[in-house]
């Protein structure tokens, strides 16, 4: 029968998935500490991450747990019995797990004194065992527990009178062990119950207990007379009967366990109370009740959100003696029947002290409603024109996080407000603590950041947030706070404002930390010598701790300075210099560029690009071109990059209307591009004449694009393929404004009027749509110029 169970219960637990390893280098002391910080773990795949490492660390991990576990008497032993079984349970879905868990429980039976850890380490045993673990736990000379163990399996369901007996004896073991066997076999009955405590007056204390517990445990109804009666007479036991009550519920045990709130076991029947099965009936006694009663009730009812008495505690917080009490438990069963009047209390309680408690109550009485209706309730009282201390009032109107509430608090602009617009979590408060900060809030100047951190989606424009409040801050903790957030914006300008406070001796660590955590996360360039040179900078400061993390810190670092190249230069090829073409951008500087050198930045061999759209985000060359070919390559970092290549412009205006045109540089793959337009694909003349659509490469890998110009005819190529060749007089049958005068031309795809498309000489520009693009490899033939 033992070994059926045992083969039933290794095919249940064969369904188990198995995880992958451990990669956390954890000790083993380590492991053991995380998975008890977890348990009783709720969902599945947390369980089996967390047994997998414990398992695989056994027999060690086994034999630490079993060396926690306390004399049962004292009931601290849950977690480490359940992590135990959990282990027990989890390895047996791999017999390599379960021989490794299997000798750690051997060595823990072996080492154990204890007569109850012991018996719960071979029940553990036998759920593992094997032929040959079956003869380690039954051969002769073996615990009396082991052998009780087997008789009771051998009863079966007739093995009541064992039970019993066992009971009744004087081995806390043997009693613990037949008892939970009752309950695991469900051989828990009325007449069971009845047979157990038939002696109970003659049961020693711990007997009656453990007895006590058990009825409990099972919620043994018929017994409660007994428990009552135990309750009322103190003691080991009546805790005991106190705990069994709660579990069984019911009104009359309702009833015992508030007779006993204030008294001896005050605390046991409170914990009982909160964890009652049943709804509670606490307002005539609430009513009645005084002194540590009453407290312990006030505590209880807001614990339970017992919602009918929020009338009586309300009326409970002016009172002297309960003031206190009441008020902390208001926020527990507070409704928004009571908005308006505990609204009120915030603004006019004389007691200043009380006034956070007061607006935590207010806050919770509003919770079921809207933030629109929070924002209504609460704005009718900012309104009154005679209410007192209106500012006690701005924290809840700042945390419905409302428009409203935000435009509110920024009207009226007092340090209250400001204060108030802190708390919001509203991205619209950023605007007034920004304007608060510069002048001189700094405390503004950090719900700023955290606005910032929490809510810019932007890499960019978080990066370029944080740099202005950091240039903001004048504290040092407020720096060092503003460079941690830096941490986590994986972008070259957070890199570079980082590594700017390097030699700085208060932010340096804070610096070389922010610039370590930046760099592995990183997607973009960094100039190849600014990074190695910040680099080592971080490396110094690591190695000056002697920190053992820090000595990962600098491995981590090197390894990267390993990784790092060179800017390239790039060459023409002998072919395009025979042919004539002219470099424009060799990967080392914009020279033959004029425009904007802010936005088109030269890193590593490439023109990195953050423009945004405008006409002085653009980059021209500083010739003006006739006919010509112009070559470059391109490179996407980010989904949905925008941007494109201006043809004979002048410069400052809209290219694709005041230029000839504009070519498209365009990530039409991705999904915000659904509803593209035929002539705004990758390639296309924009608004003239549209391209064939490609396919383009994946995020990283470079494309190669030609651009020829001669006369009106313009031939676009990528990657080899031509997807433009057209004239755009003939696109636009000579008309590239409307004839009669409007702002409709029926002559362009775009219907658009083009007026620059004929121009007859002009730059060559990029234009800038936004960040996530490179070029490199820019040159260009002059067709026109003479050989």
């Amino acid at each position: 029968m033992k070994r059926t169970l045992y083969i039933i219960i290794a095919a249940m637990l064969l369904s188990l998935p198995v995880f992958a390893q451990d990669a956390r280098n954890r000790a083993t002391e380590t492991i053991v500490q995380d998975v008890l910080a977890l348990v009783p773990i709720q969902k599945q795949a947390d369980f089996n991450n967390e047994m997998q490492p414990l398992v695989q660390a056994a027999p060690q991990s086994i034999t630490m747990l079993a060396a926690m576990l306390k004399p049962a008497a004292q009931r601290v032993n849950a977690k480490v019995e359940y992590t135990i079984h959990g282990a027990v349970a989890f390895a047996g879905t791999n017999e390599a797990w379960a021989a490794k868990v299997r000798e750690g429980l051997k060595q823990a039976i072996a080492a154990q004194s204890d007569k109850d850890a012991k018996q719960f380490l071979e029940n553990e045993l036998r759920l593992l065992s094997k032929e040959e673990d079956v003869a380690y736990v039954d051969q002769k000379g073996a615990s009396p527990y082991a052998q009780a163990y087997d008789k009771l399996v051998s009863l079966g369901d007739g093995a009541g009178k064992e039970i019993v007996k066992a009971v009744k004896g004087k081995d806390h073991a043997l009693r613990m062990q037949a008892l939970k066997f009752a309950t695991a076999k469900g051989l828990v009955t009325d007449e069971l119950a009845a047979s157990v405590t038939k002696k109970y007056k003659s049961l020693s204390e711990e007997a009656k207990c453990d007895v006590l517990y058990w009825l409990g445990d099972n919620k043994v109804a018929s017994q409660k007379p007994l428990l009552t009666q135990a309750a009322a007479q103190g003691d080991k036991p009546a805790k005991a009967a106190i705990e069994a009550l709660g579990k069984i519920g019911g009104e009359d045990a309702q009833k015992v366990l508030i007779d006993q709130l204030g008294g001896t076991n005050d605390a046991e029947a409170y914990r009982a109370l909160c964890s009652f099965p049943d709804k509670l009936n606490l307002s005539e006694a609430l009513k009645s009740a005084a002194g540590e009663k009453k407290l312990s009730l006030l505590k209880l009812a807001s614990a339970r959100h017992y919602a009918e008495a929020a009338q009586e505690i309300f009326k409970l917080a002016s009172d002297k003696t309960y003031g206190d009490a009441a008020l902390n438990a208001l926020p527990g069963v507070v409704t928004p029947e009571l908005s308006k009047s505990v609204i009120g209390s915030v603004a006019v309680s004389p007691n200043k002290q009380n006034v956070s408690k007061w607006q935590k109550a207010a806050m919770a009485s509003l919770q079921t409603l809207s933030a629109d209706d929070q924002y209504k309730e609460i704005s009718q009282f900012v309104e009154m024109p005679q209410l007192p201390n209106k500012e006690r009032l701005y924290p809840l109107l700042a945390a419905t996080g409302t428009d409203a509430s935000v435009a509110d608090l920024e009207k009226i602009g007092d340090a209250a407000a400001i204060e108030a617009l802190g708390k919001s979590n509203n991205y619209k408060a950023a605007k007034p603590l920004l304007a608060a900060a510069k002048k001189g809030d700094e405390k503004a100047l950090m719900n700023y950041v955290r606005l910032v951190v929490s809510k810019e989606k932007n890499l960019d424009n978080r990066s370029a947030k944080l740099s202005e409040a950091f240039s903001l801050a004048k504290q040092g903790a407020n720096k060092k706070e503003i460079l941690s957030k830096l941490s986590i914006v994986p972008t070259r300008n957070a890199f570079l404002l980082a590594a700017k406070q390097l030699d700085d001796k208060e932010l340096g660590y804070t610096a070389a930390t922010a610039c370590k955590d930046i760099i592995s996360k990183t997607t973009e360039d960094i100039e190849y010598d600014v990074c190695k040179a910040n680099l080592e900078k971080c490396i110094n400061i690591f190695k000056s701790t002697g920190d053992a993390d820090d000595g990962y810190a600098v491995d981590a670092l090197r390894q990267k300075l390993s990784e790092m190249k060179p800017a390239p230069v790039y060459v023409l090829s002998d072919e395009e210099k025979k042919q004539g073409f002219e470099l424009l951008f060799d990967g080392t500087n914009l020279d033959n560029f004029v425009g904007n050198k802010v936005g088109y930045v030269p890193i590593n061999g490439c023109i990195n690009v953050t423009a945004n759209y405008g006409n002085e985000s653009n980059l021209y060359t500083k010739k003006e071109y006739r006919d010509f070919i112009f070559r470059f390559e391109f490179c996407f970092l980010r989904p949905g990059v925008n941007n494109g290549v201006g043809i004979r412009t002048p410069m400052g205006v809209d290219a694709a209307y005041d230029g000839m045109c504009e070519v498209q540089i365009l990530d039409h793959d991705d999904p915000i591009y659904a509803g593209l337009r035929e002539y705004q694909v990758h390639g296309s003349v924009y608004g003239v004449i549209p391209a064939k659509r490609i396919k383009h490469k994946p995020l990283g890998e470079w494309s190669e694009e030609e651009i020829r110009v001669q006369g009106n005819h313009i031939t676009v190529t990528v990657n080899g393929e031509v997807i433009v060749d057209g004239d755009i007089k003939e696109a636009c049958k000579g008309h590239n404004v409307a004839p009669d005068g409007s702002d409709n031309n029926p002559y362009t795809v775009d219907h658009h009027n083009h007026p620059g498309m004929f121009n007859k000489t002009g730059h060559i520009g990029f234009l800038g749509h936004g960040a996530g693009l490179k070029f490199r490899a820019v040159r260009v033939l002059d067709l026109n110029k003479k050989k």
